[in-house]
């Protein structure tokens, strides 16, 4: 998210009173969020608003004490969560509107993915619908803004596409099955989406309040999965566990 939005969204918070606000996100397998924060400008956002008096800070997931959570979902039957985010007062979930080779989109359902503090979440990507649903059955959002100003085709790169909207809401597999169709797709058709719905999650056909969906939707170009993790998805369970064992004894090595 850029540093201009969040700007934005502190200003609109803060102008409504005195409240502590905490940033959060973890790293991950390509990102260390620390040096994330300095780079895209929210280490010198959070600085500004303390020197104006303000109780705003970042917080690295990653590195915060964790409580094990017992869940008998689709894939956890118990899951590890940093304990700020357990009783927080009001959470709200922002993320950008782009699509995604795994899950088709990514919004405010896949935002939820961050809430991991394990850096090597690519663990996850085989089971990568069962886990979001399950993040979104813990989780509940007080607000879910998607910025889809302009939406990527790509999750790090990718071809920029101008829809000029703001999706909130207050249920988030709401907002992302507006978010589906405000980028040309069926959400029936994005597996961790309808399987929400199964779950009773919330609904794929919500009330839209302000623009028709109709009017604002643009179409994006189906996303398609890499040779390689088409490869890796269609492999026997047993030897993904031990490329994952792999994986994660480089990333411990990697961090020590």
């Amino acid at each position: 998210m850029s540093v201009q939005f969040m700007r934005a969204l502190l200003d609109e918070i803060l102008g409504k009173g005195y409240f502590p606000i905490r940033i959060v996100e973890s790293n991950s397998t390509g990102k260390c969020i620390d040096k994330a924060f300095d780079d895209l400008g929210y280490s010198q956002l959070a600085e500004e608003y303390r020197a104006r008096g303000h109780d705003v800070s970042l917080v690295n997931l990653s590195t915060e004490p964790t409580k094990t959570v017992p869940f008998n979902g689709l894939y956890f039957k118990e899951v590890k969560f940093p304990k700020i985010l357990l009783g927080q007062r009001f959470f709200i979930s922002v993320a950008k509107a782009k699509s995604h080779d795994m899950t088709h989109v990514t919004g405010a359902m896949k935002n939820l993915f961050g809430c991991l503090p394990e850096k090597d979440k690519a663990m996850y990507h085989r089971f990568i619908d069962k886990v979001i649903v399950d993040l979104n059955a813990i989780i509940k959002p007080d607000l879910n803004i998607v910025d889809a100003r302009v939406g990527m085709e790509g999750v790090y790169t990718g071809k920029l596409i101008r829809l000029g909207v703001l999706l909130c809401g207050r249920n988030s597999l709401c907002v992302d099955a507006t978010l589906a169709k405000v980028m040309g797709f069926d959400p029936l058709k994005i597996k961790h989406i309808a399987l929400a719905e199964r779950q009773g999650l919330g609904m794929i056909h919500p009330k839209v309040i302000g623009e028709q969906v109709e009017s604002v939707a643009t179409k994006f170009q189906k996303p398609k999965l890499s040779p390689t993790y088409q490869v890796y998805l269609n492999l026997p369970e047993r030897l993904c566990s031990i490329i994952r064992k792999t994986y994660r004894s480089a990333i411990k090595r990697e961090t020590s």
